[in-house]
């Protein structure tokens, strides 16, 4: 009997679904003019859930900018360090390191910002002029001009400029490398590009604006994000004197058990958050799990100029509990984000103490 009276109800749940089915095309489809006119790029969202909204004006904590590119040499340059020094103070940001490249570059910049240097750091570049010679030389040059590091060694997977194809792992590296190490620099290093870039650019890329203006799926030739992975850990692995840091949480915000794995594996790897905070923002629990765990091995970082909108921003997405927010004004990043609530002893590690025991302060 109880057999009988399934077949009713088997039917109707297939009824429904069919309706709910329908219906949902039916939303879908009634408004066709709007959907073959919005283009992506003008999408901009607006929550309007009733949740609380904080304003994080300063970090917590005294916060250490490891991630910074000085602005270019110029006549304004002078105006443009107290402006920094400005938005420093108002978002307490106690000291930022500027990628500041080589040679004159290098020199001008440091004429200006190295009159603070409480509050600046300038690392230098790799000179790839005429390797290997000019890259040897141009790390001593770095440190008696006044260098404190290397930064941000970039390679999205073509290999170095002038010297193709060469990685960081390749063996004319080593010498390279072991220099770094006998001068105690530190070495910030961008591998890759995020997973996004490299996935199909069509309508599963959930990420897809931001991905094609980035793209490196059509760019068959270059190592992609797992091989660009895989040379970062052949050169941390090879060169264990050399402190890595690796920027954007290695491009592993898509994945950041992968890299756990290697935090776990070599001690002298470290991380920076620069402009993933609208990343790991879209993944708040998992990555706030994430963040707690390696509170050790993270460091703060923005890359993303030195507006007070930007600070803020990221204090908001590692400091607060707000839901379901956007920032199209320092982001371009299409997910809706959620704050992680870092514990005070992370936020300590993230924003100061990790970069000092880098910076050996």
């Amino acid at each position: 009997m109880n057999k009988l009276l399934s077949i009713p109800v088997l039917v109707l749940l297939a009824c429904s679904a069919a309706v709910l089915v329908l219906d949902a095309q039916q939303r879908q489809m009634k408004e066709p003019g709007l959907q073959d006119t919005l283009l992506l790029k003008d999408y901009r969202p607006k929550s309007i859930f009733n949740t609380p909204r904080t304003n994080v004006l300063k970090a917590k904590y005294p916060a250490v900018d490891m991630h910074m590119h000085a602005p270019r040499p110029g006549a304004n340059l002078e105006a443009t360090a107290a402006e920094i020094l400005r938005n420093m103070d108002e978002a307490n940001i106690q000291k930022t390191i500027l990628f500041a490249g080589t040679g004159q570059t290098f020199d001008q910049l440091a004429a200006v910002f190295g009159k603070h240097p409480d509050r600046f750091e300038l690392w230098c570049g790799f000179d790839f002029s005429n390797f290997p010679a000019s890259t040897l030389a141009g790390l001593e040059r770095c440190v008696k001009a006044g260098g404190k590091g290397l930064g941000e060694i970039t390679d999205k997977g073509t290999g170095y400029r002038g010297v193709e194809p060469m990685h960081l792992d390749d063996p004319r590296m080593d010498p390279i490398l072991e220099k770094v190490a006998d001068l105690g620099l530190p070495m910030n290093v961008h591998m890759g590009d995020p997973q996004w870039m490299y996935e199909p650019m069509d309508a599963t890329n959930d990420l897809l604006f931001e991905a094609l203006y980035w793209r490196r799926d059509n760019k068959n030739d270059d190592k992609d994000l797992a091989g660009m992975l895989q040379v970062l850990e052949n050169a941390v692995r090879k060169h264990p004197r050399v402190t890595f840091i690796a920027c954007h949480f290695a491009n592993q915000t898509f994945d950041l058990d992968r890299l756990g794995k290697l935090l776990d594996k070599y001690p002298n790897l470290y991380a920076d958050t620069s402009q993933r905070e609208s990343y790991v923002g879209a993944i708040p629990r998992f990555a706030k799990q994430f963040m707690e765990k390696y509170a050790d091995r993270i460091v703060y970082g923005t890359d993303q100029g030195h507006s007070l909108p930007m600070y803020r921003h990221s204090f908001r997405v590692f400091e607060t509990l707000d839901e379901h927010f956007y920032a199209w004004d320092v982001s371009n990043t299409r997910f809706a984000l959620s704050g992680l609530g870092l514990s005070d002893a992370t936020l300590k590690k993230l924003y100061r103490d990790n970069a000092l025991k880098l910076l050996k302060k």
